[in-house]
Formats: C-alpha cells, sequence, structure tokens
C-alpha cells in the first residue's frame, strides 16, 4: 500500500507541474528603418503572424523620420536596456548600427531584415537578394527601350546596405548601355522631399527617374502625378498608393519583393 501510495503520489505531483508549467513567452522588438506607412504594412503582418504562433510579445517600433539613423540607435539601445529578448532590425545607417548591433550581441541574439549592419562577423540577416532586385530593374529599363536616356537614380543620404546592393546590380547592367545616369540624393522625406526632388529635376532635367527606396518611389510619382509631367519611373517597392499609380500609368515599372515572409522569418 505505501508503494502504491508513492507511486501515485509522483504521477500527480508531475501532471500537476507538468501540465499547468506556463509557456515562456519571448519580448521581441522590431525596429525597423520607416516611419508608420503601408511600406511596411506586410513585413509587420508577416512578423506578427510568426510571433502569434511562437508565444512572442512583439513590439513594432517604426521611426518618425524614414531612414534616421540617430533616432534608430537611440531606439535600438532603449529596446536593450528595457530587457528585450532579442531584437531584429533594418539598419537604417550600416556603419552607424555596427556599434550599437556588437553591443546587444554580448546579451541576445539580434537579427538583421532587409538591410544589414557592416560587420562581417555579423551573419544573421533575412532579405531578398537587393543586387539581383537593381540588376532586374535595370534589365526591365533596356527591355522598354531605355537604352540612351538621361536617368537620374535617386535615393536617401544615409548608408542603407540594401539600397547600396540595389544601387551596385542596377548600376552593373545600366553600364553597358549608353544611358546618361545622375545619382540624386535626398534629406528629407514627405513635402519636403517631393519639393526637393522638384528642384533637382529643374537643375537637371532627366527623362526617367530610378527610385531605389520604396518612400522615394512613392514621392516621385506623386510628384510626377501632381505636375503632370512627362518623366517616365522606374523603382523598388509595392503598396497600395504604388499600385495605383502602375495602374495610372505614373510608374511603368517595379520590382516586388517578399516583405510578408522577411517579417515572418525574422521573428
Amino acid at each position: 500500500l505505501l508503494c502504491v501510495f508513492a507511486v501515485s503520489f509522483l504521477v500527480l505531483t508531475f501532471d500537476v507541474f507538468g501540465e499547468q508549467k506556463p509557456k515562456e513567452v519571448l519580448d521581441i522588438s522590431f525596429v525597423v528603418r520607416g516611419k508608420t506607412s503601408d511600406s511596411w504594412a506586410s513585413m509587420r503582418q508577416g512578423a506578427e503572424q510568426a510571433a502569434s504562433e511562437m508565444n512572442v510579445n512583439l513590439s513594432f517600433i517604426t521611426l518618425t523620420e524614414e531612414n534616421d539613423a540617430q533616432e534608430q540607435v537611440g531606439l535600438f539601445d532603449r529596446e536593450v536596456i528595457n530587457g528585450a529578448d532579442a531584437i531584429l532590425v533594418s539598419a537604417a545607417d550600416s556603419e552607424a548600427m555596427i556599434d550599437p548591433v556588437r553591443e546587444a550581441q554580448r546579451e541576445i541574439p539580434v537579427i538583421c531584415v532587409e538591410s544589414k549592419v557592416y560587420d562581417d562577423s555579423f551573419t544573421s540577416y533575412i532579405s531578398a537578394d537587393n543586387y539581383a532586385m537593381g540588376r532586374r530593374l535595370a534589365d526591365e529599363l533596356i527591355e522598354q527601350g531605355y537604352v540612351r536616356k538621361n536617368i537620374a537614380v535617386v535615393t536617401y543620404e544615409n548608408d542603407c546596405d540594401n539600397i547600396n546592393r540595389r544601387k551596385e546590380g542596377l548600376m552593373d547592367t545600366l553600364s553597358r548601355t549608353n544611358n546618361a545616369v545622375s545619382f540624386w540624393t535626398l534629406k528629407n522625406d514627405g513635402t519636403k522631399g517631393i519639393r526637393q526632388l522638384q528642384e533637382l529635376l529643374n537643375q537637371e532635367p532627366v527623362d526617367t527617374i530610378v527610385a531605389l527606396d520604396l518612400s522615394i518611389l512613392e514621392l516621385a510619382a506623386q510628384m510626377i502625378d501632381d505636375n503632370e509631367l512627362e518623366t517616365v519611373l522606374f523603382g523598388i517597392g509595392a503598396t497600395g498608393k504604388v499600385a495605383y499609380y502602375v495602374e495610372q500609368g505614373v510608374i511603368s515599372a517595379t520590382i516586388v519583393q517578399n516583405d510578408f515572409a522577411n517579417g515572418y522569418l525574422g521573428v
């Protein structure tokens, strides 16, 4: 009887504590390089889908201005101090994020999504092939007959790895054509960004604009549409607004990556 009682007690104890032990909830922060907009909606949906499946408390953190490296470093450091179990980051400036990421990795996992950090020892990176996207965009220009045009390639001023890789792919292909290529750099987004684009276009008229960042693609499309310009526009990225401008013929072609998968696989 004593043995039966002992065995029964052990079985009951393991059942109670085994079944009622709560699952561990992980706190993961996702610090992106842009502000709240449709451009990050798909990536956020992917991250939240994975979070719901894996018992994760996800904090999706955006900036107040596109690609504001200083603000991103501050937000990244804040999440580390606040005790995040892991951090996903899309680097606004791949050089500026090196030290913060190295420091954080001593304590927690850090995963780069879409845009990585310039560090040879850093291998946790999830993204579409940005170089291939740039080459595919250049192929599309050539297929549509743009081989002897004046082309402006527009980016933001920060050193963002994914944009640089897209530019490399684009130029490796366009260098074999007779196009004259200029490089324009924007400091701002929104209304100020549109004004900057208009000033650049007035100073240096071009036939074609190539936008290697989604937010720039939207700005350029709005500028062309509002002013009824004949400037041809190519770019990378997809939102409802981009789809509208493609339908209206303002955007000639856009290359699309799977943002949902980037967010999902990151988590």
